[in-house]
């Protein structure tokens, strides 16, 4: 199934995959804890008729979750971008190939270097066991 970017079913989406990476880590990890959060301003009107940017953010703190739609700062990991400019991003699934890998990292430089997309905090510390959650959204994001 595929989900339009960031819209209900997308989020929700988002969320069933946290809570099934959790549930999987918990047994090793007890303690585990990541942080992040993603906000689209400027969405389409039938996903947001106010204009109000859409969010998602996900908090795990020593294994406990806390999925949501709200805006948050308290997070290791922070993206603020363009809907438009950022929804091809979204889409493109690296295949875990080094070359896509660094074509993503490519587009998403030259958004920042527009304007269209920051990035506050860095995910590289993050518990490797976590893993990356681009590929596995982009393959359900229509």
């Amino acid at each position: 199934m595929k989900y339009e970017f960031a819209s209900p079913g997308w989020i929700a989406f988002m969320h069933g995959m946290m809570v099934e990476r959790l549930r999987r880590l918990l047994p090793e990890a007890p303690d585990i804890s990541w942080s992040i959060c993603e906000v689209f301003t400027n969405p389409p009107k039938h996903l947001s008729p106010s204009g109000a940017p859409l969010v998602w953010s996900c908090v795990v703190d020593r294994g406990q979750l806390d999925f949501g739609t709200e805006e948050r700062d308290d997070v290791e990991f922070k993206v603020v971008a363009d809907y438009a400019a950022i929804v091809a991003l979204g889409r493109y699934d690296t295949r875990g190939d080094p070359v896509r890998m660094a074509e993503l990292a490519s587009l998403g430089g030259h958004l920042k270097e527009s304007g269209q997309l920051q990035v506050m905090g860095d995910k590289t510390g993050r518990d490797a066991r976590v893993g990356d959650f681009h590929d596995p959204i982009a393959r359900v994001t229509a």
